[in-house]
């Protein structure tokens, strides 16, 4: 039995990250559990340790970890975000980081987006949010879900899965993220770093408080802005 065009490329991509996955595990004899449980514990100390402990595979292995914790889509990745920088440093943990959230997004949108639209076959396009972002032009759609990602500590699987209940292509969903994540994962990265720095950065702690504060407003606006323009074409 075929499969369909809609069930191709998100089965394709499981399964070549899979692959990717379970190769870079044999080659450098990584226990699959402990990958799995660090995805899961929160343990910044736990996911150092699993990373570093993969040696010349540790960037390819935080990677991973990013993408589990997105197709979970509930937890935080800020943990990983400071694991990263206990491994990578400051400005590597960042690069990793964002390369992660980014391939995790990706991957979780194909998997969300075949489960309810082509498995779970559920009838998105009636719902009042999703409506009115379809209703935006693509252009619009990728500035509405930039903003969303510059909002930093917010669990990604939550933003990845009303990406993939939109109607929004691939590309622009990829580039939204790329975008979004580059000032949420520099304050996240900066926090992290401060905190596990903490006699070293009480004012930069602060200033990232605020900054995150301000980010957070902005969200806010553009939510509100959103409802009033699913409003305005109802009447």
């Amino acid at each position: 039995m075929k499969l369909s065009t809609k069930f191709k490329k998100p089965v394709i991509i499981l399964a070549v990250t899979l692959m990717l996955f379970w190769s870079t595990t044999l080659l450098w004899h990584i226990d699959l559990k402990d990958v799995a449980q660090t995805a899961v514990s929160g343990d910044i100390n736990a996911a150092a340790q699993a990373i570093a402990g993969a040696g010349a595979a540790a960037i390819l292995i935080s990677i991973y970890i990013n993408a589990a914790i997105s197709i979970m889509g509930l937890l935080p990745s800020v943990f990983l975000t400071g694991a990263n920088v206990l491994v990578f440093g400051l400005y590597g943990g960042f690069l990793v980081s964002w390369a992660g959230e980014v391939v995790g997004a990706a991957v979780s949108f194909l998997l969300y987006r075949w489960g309810i639209k082509s498995a779970a076959k559920i009838p998105t396009d009636r719902w009042k949010t999703i409506k009115t972002i379809n209703a935006l032009p693509g252009a619009r759609q990728i500035y509405f879900l930039t903003i969303l990602r510059m909002a930093p500590f917010m669990p990604s699987g939550l933003i990845n899965l009303l990406g993939a209940l939109t109607a929004i292509r691939l590309q622009n969903f990829i580039l939204a993220t790329t975008i979004g994540k580059f000032p949420a994962l520099l304050l996240e990265t900066a926090f992290m770093y401060n905190l596990l720095n903490i006699n070293k950065g009480y004012i930069n702690m602060v200033t990232g408080v605020l900054v995150a504060a301000l980010l957070y407003w902005g969200v806010q606006k553009e939510l509100q802005r959103l409802d009033k323009l699913h409003q305005n074409t109802n009447r």
